[in-house]
């Protein structure tokens, strides 16, 4: 039986047009009518999971920054956090500046972008609740350390031809975790921090066993929450990887995938 389920946003949650449709706004509340928790995990920061999460509908809490946060949905403060060790930091964030990334660096609660970031992001990615919650910062190792603030998470985007070199020297440095929801991006977060772990304890305080627990996704960084729980879901445009983890592959985001496999599971 399941009790709760959990939702990415992109390429899941929205549809291709940046929306939350009104048949997955209609499953997501009879799911809860029937007395099934539905929960936002995504990538994105906590006040973008809380806007998402009154607009879908959905629980009083969320895995947020790709499973290093759980957060709660009233005010956005997180509940718990994994956070990458303190010089470990310094380390990640020097090696990604000036390489012409945009780069999302989520310190704590703090949401923080350098000019050259600020001004790729205002053209990429209009989201308000993203944008209107930053930082702006020349220095974001220096502003960490001025401010006792510890880093999170990264989430870079560009030329995925520039990836090669910097994920390589990632990958030597003891203590990341790196993955990705798309090939022009990658995300940075400290080992042991995904979705899959952070969503069993969420359940685990609600009393919902993994077993219990259906996720739906469609990316590289969903994986460890759809090996994680009874129930995997993929929707229909996901990557080849994430159906073959599937026990389930639902229609697309265009076709309201997500809609179609919340009332199939309740």
């Amino acid at each position: 039986m399941i009790r709760m389920i959990a939702l990415d946003i992109d390429g899941t949650l929205l549809t291709p047009g940046g929306e939350v449709s009104r048949e997955t706004v209609g499953a997501i509340r009879r799911a809860r009518e029937r007395g099934v928790k539905v929960v936002i995990a995504t990538g994105r920061s906590a006040p973008e999971a809380v806007w998402f999460t009154r607009l879908a509908g959905c629980d009083s809490k969320a895995v947020c920054l790709g499973g290093a946060a759980i957060a709660a949905m009233e005010d956005g403060r997180h509940l718990r956090r994994w956070d990458i060790p303190e010089g470990l930091g310094r380390d990640v964030l020097e090696l990604l500046r000036d390489k012409e990334l945009g780069c999302m660096v989520f310190a704590g609660e703090c949401n923080l972008l350098d000019p050259y970031s600020r001004a790729f992001f205002q053209e990429t990615y209009p989201f308000a609740p993203y944008l209107d919650t930053t930082i702006v910062a020349e220095d974001l190792p220096g502003w960490l350390q001025a401010h006792g603030q510890p880093l999170t998470k990264v989430f870079a985007m560009g030329d995925p031809r520039r990836f090669p070199p910097l994920l390589e020297r990632l990958e030597r440095m003891p203590g990341l975790s790196l993955t990705s929801s798309g090939r022009d991006n990658f995300e940075v977060l400290a080992q042991g921090a995904d979705k899959g772990r952070a969503l069993c304890l969420l359940g685990e305080e609600w009393g919902v066993a993994p077993e219990e627990i259906a996720a739906v996704g469609d990316s590289d960084n969903d994986l460890a929450m759809l090996r994680a729980v009874g129930c995997p879901v993929a929707m229909g445009n996901a990557t080849d990887e994430v159906k073959a983890a599937a026990a389930l592959v639902t229609d697309t985001n265009g076709r309201d995938g997500v809609a179609k496999a919340i009332l199939r599971l309740v």
